[in-house]
């Protein structure tokens, strides 16, 4: 017996939705949290039309380790302000640009819980994508193994334009989860896309641990290619609190090791050990 992965999505009023030229912009939970960052911040500073939402079978409201490796899940609700109840689903944001004659498409993904609804998924919204004739998608993601902001793209030149910004070609050979998977999807249906990595390090404890200082970068970076002025001034003071709890942990720790020395010398000393 086969099981049904259903997907689908509801409009806030389909009819009234004119977006011209749209770039889409997609970010989800991932890699200490980087892509996710950026499109929260993109929603939050330039308050773009909330005009979609897609759910599925597969979004669980818990998850058990870091989303996007496919980690234990719980199948639920999300309780909002209010005490509100809600599916989990991904969002997709209109941002009115017609004096530049470019609307972009925000979107902030969510992450299935196996491979099979992560390809549903992202093949609607693809699907999306094609219907509103999105011109070039940009997927945000992070890698730990490169300096600086890297690409990959679904065309040579589109490379080459990344390249004007100061971009270089990734040699990273994965891009793991929805946003990676969009682009490679939408490219059999004809739309281009680049995927662009901002570099971090890996908290090997909590895989999704926010990296406020790539998040900034990378934010910095997509407001330039887009022409988007984005005030990143929040992301700077929640990286420089991070650094202060980090040092403060690491002090402590340093002084719990020279606790245990000291002990370990009046042990000795005693005749102890």
């Amino acid at each position: 017996m086969g099981i049904t992965k259903k997907v689908w999505i509801d409009y806030r009023n389909k009819s009234k939705i004119d977006l011209k030229e749209p770039i889409a912009i997609v970010g989800s939970s991932g890699l200490r949290s980087v892509g996710k960052i950026v499109v929260d911040e993109l929603v939050e500073k330039t308050h773009p039309k909330l005009f979609a939402e897609l759910f599925s079978y597969g979004f669980p409201a818990v998850y058990y380790g870091p989303s996007y490796l496919g980690a234990p899940s719980g199948v639920g609700v999300k309780i909002m302000k209010g005490s509100v109840v809600q599916l989990p689903s991904v969002e997709f944001y209109a941002l009115d640009r017609h004096k530049q004659n470019q609307d972009i498409i925000i979107t902030r993904g969510y992450q299935s819980y196996n491979a099979l609804n992560q390809y549903a998924v992202a093949d609607k919204v693809t699907d999306l994508f094609k219907e509103f004739r999105v011109k070039k998608v940009i997927s945000l993601g992070a890698q730990v193994i490169e300096e600086g902001i890297t690409s990959c793209a679904t065309d040579p030149e589109l490379l080459e334009e990344l390249y004007k910004f100061g971009i270089k070609r990734t040699n990273v050979d994965t891009f793991i989860g929805f946003s990676g998977l969009v682009v490679a999807i939408g490219r059999k249906k004809g739309l281009k896309g680049v995927c662009i990595f901002a570099n971090t390090t890996q908290n090997l404890a909590n895989p999704e641990y926010p990296d406020f200082n790539a998040a900034k970068e990378l934010l910095e970076k997509i407001g330039e290619i887009l022409s988007i002025k984005v005030d990143t001034s929040d992301l700077e003071a929640r990286r420089m609190v991070q650094r202060e709890l980090m040092e403060e942990i690491i002090k402590k720790e340093e002084r719990r090791e020279e606790k245990r020395k000291r002990e370990q010398e009046r042990e000795e000393s005693r005749g102890y050990v």
